[in-house]
Order: structure tokens, then sequence, then C-alpha cells
């Protein structure tokens, strides 16, 4: 396939991948990590699935390699993740599952701000898109939780200890998105300062982003309609 070739496709089909992608991450984190917390043995390589089709969305999207390769190394700590879950489980893996989280929701932060405030028409799927890098605030902020609860382990009041085992990640995940969405039913809380902190600064993003930024994309995409 010549350069020319793939910037075409690009730029037929990055815009299309980023609603692919929300539907893809909004399962994993929503449906998915349940179904595995309540022992659904086949949901966990959900997660692995999701990570080869986020690689190779992230080259088609970006066309680049440091982009790629942070993707890589998130689906190569999640096989390994895997495997040592299945063969020896320990607290290493919890930590290993944590890094994983964290290097494919920082790389996908990067790609998908590039992909939606990208020169050109705001379309619907770079709205979707939008919605996208909130959905993955909420995925950083759970893998920055879990690193602290897994360092302090009286950092949250009501989280349950940081075992290995297929619920640990929903916890945290649960948690994120409560501070995200500001609906704060306080079953879990933070206690420690940097919990606090973390905690203040998810629950900002959570108030300001869809009332600013995405509310502007929606507008101006509605607004090409309107000229349309």
């Amino acid at each position: 396939m010549t350069k020319e070739s793939f910037r075409r496709l690009q730029e037929r089909f990055s815009d299309p991948l980023l609603t692919a992608l929300t539907i893809m991450l909004a399962l994993l984190l929503f449906v998915i990590a349940p179904l595995q917390a309540s022992g659904v043995a086949v949901a966990h390589f959900f997660g692995i699935l999701f990570t080869f089709v986020l690689v190779a969305a992230v080259f088609f999207v970006s066309g680049s390699p440091w982009a790629v390769a942070g993707t890589a190394l998130a689906l190569i700590l999640s096989i390994v993740t895997s495997s040592l879950r299945a063969h020896h489980p320990s607290i290493l893996d919890v930590y290993l599952e944590a890094a994983s989280w964290l290097a494919a929701g920082l790389t996908l932060l990067i790609v998908v701000v590039r992909a939606v405030f990208a020169p050109g028409r705001i379309t619907f799927h770079r709205v979707i898109g939008a919605v996208l890098l909130y959905l993955d605030v909420g995925l950083i902020f759970a893998a920055l939780y879990g690193f602290l609860a897994l360092a302090k382990p009286d950092a949250f009041a009501g989280l349950p200890p940081m075992h290995d085992n297929l619920s640990v990640g929903t916890n945290v995940v649960y948690f994120s998105f409560v501070t995200l969405t500001s609906v704060g039913y306080g079953d879990i809380a933070p206690v420690h300062p940097l919990a606090r902190s973390l905690a203040n600064i998810e629950a900002i993003i959570g108030q300001l982003y869809p009332a600013t930024l995405l509310a502007r994309l929606v507008t101006l995409e509605l607004a090409h309609r309107d000229k349309a």
C-alpha cells in the first residue's frame, strides 16, 4: 500500500473508528468488567481483544509508531498479567494490570485528542470521540487509584483489599466514574491526602469537560448542519 492510499484510507475511516473505539471501551468498562467480576471467564479475554483492536486503530488513526508502541506495551502487559494470574497469581498481577490501563489510557488520550481537534469540520464521529476522551479520563484515573491503593492500602475507606482477583479492577473503575460524574454514593471514599487530591482533580474535569469542551463541539457540529 502506498502512502497516498494509506492517507486516503485514514481520511475516510479515522473518524468512524473513533465511534467504534467509544463503543468498545464502553462495553469493556460497563459490561465486560462486571461480567468478569462475576466470574464469567470469557469476559477476561475481551480486554486483550480490545487492546489488539486498539493497537490497529491507533496506528490507523494516528500513523504514529510511538502511539503504536504505547498500545503494544499495554497489550504485552495485559497478556503477561493474564498468564501470571492463571499460573502464579500474586499482587504483581494487579500492578501490571494497572500499568496496562495507564499505558493504554495515556496513549489513547493523545491519539484521540489529536484526531478530535484536528483541522477540518467537526463531525458526529468527532463528537463521539470527545465522549471517548471522557471515558478515557475515567480509565486513567482508575489506574492511578489502583497504584495508590496498592502503595497505601488505607488510602480509600470502603475499598476492598487489592488482592489478585477478577473483581479488583471493577472496584477502582466504579470509584473513578462515581467521582468523574460527581455522583458520590459514599460507599468508597478517599481518606489519604493524595487520594483526595486525585479525586478533586477528576471531579473538576468531570464537571467542566461536558459543560465546556463537549458542549462546544456539539454546537459546532449542529451549526454546520444548519448551514448545510
